[in-house]
């Protein structure tokens, strides 16, 4: 939990969308795609004899082909959550990360063959059937995969790769380490992104501010948050009287909620709050604040660290290698 704090600290805005892609694959699709199935391909492409290219890098090409499996899986779990219209504003820059995602694996593959590193088909099976272990029977896996449009044979690539890359990872880092001195500096200067802080809300929406106004006198009088959110709130959690749960800084809500949600105390409810959705009320029935120790983080912030060593090593090879893309 403590390290993806640490990498949210870090993460820019185009990075933000793609973590929240991830996380609404993982929710969409289940734990199997989390592997790597998000490669988007459109626009003019080159020939070649085995099919449209996409690009090259060091003279291996990755074809459309592999694009448009990939893209067909991702795309429907992703759109299916977030809509055309989002889905729409996030392709164009979506489609440069992810082609240059696909780029720096082919890279760490084209590595770690000259490493020598392989992968047995005994290591594929072992991965294979932990994924298997999510599901109540091999049967009911096949049954996932078929829905899914997924061959068994493209599964097994696709697993072999993670295991390839995850082989070539190890490799790299255990020549790396991080003095503890500087994860201390680093626990030190960035002290807030380890700090859990939460927040246990509910709310209730309405579409004008007059009803809003309405509401607020009626809470003031002392009238129950949670029935009123049942029977005024529009927002679909009024079946459970506008609780939301526990909510973050990293919670996916409106900016606005967000930022009046996680400034009122236990007990407090809030002015009306104003959002493209509408007018809320919210109150906030619980808190969490808890700042964790050195100790507690330490192993975090050292893998962290190594993790961003490694990501240099993979930037300094994409910019040394002999890349082409034939995307508009």
């Amino acid at each position: 939990m403590i390290y993806n704090y640490i990498e949210r600290v870090h993460e820019g805005k185009v990075e933000e969308l793609i973590d929240l892609f991830n996380k609404v694959k993982v929710k969409a699709v289940g734990i199997l795609l989390v592997v790597s199935l998000i490669f988007l391909m459109s626009g003019c492409v080159n020939q070649s004899a085995k099919g449209e290219i996409v690009a090259k890098v060091n003279g291996d090409s990755i074809y459309k082909e592999d694009f448009e499996k990939d893209f067909n899986i991702y795309k429907n779990a992703v759109e299916s959550k977030v809509g055309p219209e989002i889905w729409k504003k996030l392709e164009e820059e979506a489609m440069r990360r992810f082609l240059d995602k696909l780029i720096i694996e082919k890279i760490i593959s084209q590595e770690a063959e000259k490493l020598g590193l392989k992968v047995t088909d005994e290591e594929v099976d072992k991965e294979i059937k932990n994924y298997i272990s999510y599901f109540e029977n091999e049967e009911k896996f096949k049954e996932f995969l078929k829905q899914s449009n997924i061959t068994e044979e493209y599964f097994k690539k696709e697993i072999k790769k993670e295991i390839l890359i995850s082989k070539y990872k190890e490799e790299v880092l255990k020549d790396i380490e991080i003095p503890i001195d500087e994860a201390k500096k680093y626990y030190e200067d960035n002290i807030d992104s380890f700090r859990d802080y939460r927040v246990r809300a509910r709310h209730i929406l309405v579409k004008t501010e007059d009803e809003a106004k309405e509401i607020l006198k009626q809470l003031k009088n002392g009238k129950d948050f949670a029935e009123l959110a049942k029977e005024k709130s529009i927002c679909p959690s009024a079946s459970k009287g506008g609780d939301l749960g526990y909510i973050g800084k990293d919670s996916m809500l409106l900016p606005e909620f967000k930022k009046a949600a996680l400034s009122l105390e236990p007990g407090q409810i809030s002015d009306i709050v104003k959002t493209e959705k509408g007018y809320h009320i919210i109150k906030v029935e619980d808190k969490i604040d808890k700042l964790y120790s050195f100790d507690e983080v330490k192993d975090d912030i050292i893998k962290w660290l190594k993790d961003k060593e490694y990501d240099k090593k993979l930037k300094e090879l994409r910019e040394n290698a002999d890349v082409e893309t034939f995307l508009e």
